[in-house]
């Protein structure tokens, strides 16, 4: 086994400029990937869900438009999964009772489906399949 001695740690003025002159690689920084910064309701929703009084309503309209943002294509209508709405802390009868809310309020359209999730189509969205 080889000793170490203080003359192995010298770095002599020549091996110096050496490293300044080719920098170490350094892996490539990602950039983190931007969320939604803003939401963007009509004016209906927004009165439907402060006269019902539900907040549920505004986790559940957050929930479709956060789903119809971060699909690639754009799909409108929005299946309204169960996975979409845990980040928001909505469970199964809120979000019926929110839906109806989002409905009155004429901006959306929902197509209930036995044992199956909804679709949401947000009425200020172009359709697209």
């Amino acid at each position: 086994m080889k000793t170490l001695r203080p003359e192995d740690f010298v770095i002599s003025p020549e091996e110096i400029a050496a490293m300044r002159k080719s920098p170490a690689k350094l892996p490539p920084t990602r950039k983190p990937k931007r969320g939604i910064e803003f939401y963007q309701f009509p004016k209906a929703v927004l009165v439907a869900i402060r006269r019902a009084n539900y907040m549920p309503a505004l986790a559940l309209a957050m929930a479709i438009y956060e789903g119809w943002f971060l699909d690639f294509k754009k799909r409108n209508p929005i299946k309204l999964t169960t996975a979409l709405l845990a980040e928001f802390g909505v469970s199964r009868d809120q979000k019926w009772r929110a839906l109806r809310i989002l409905e009155r309020s004429g901006e959306f359209l929902v197509e209930r489906f036995p044992r199956r999730n909804p679709l949401v189509m947000m009425k200020w969205k172009l359709p697209k399949d």
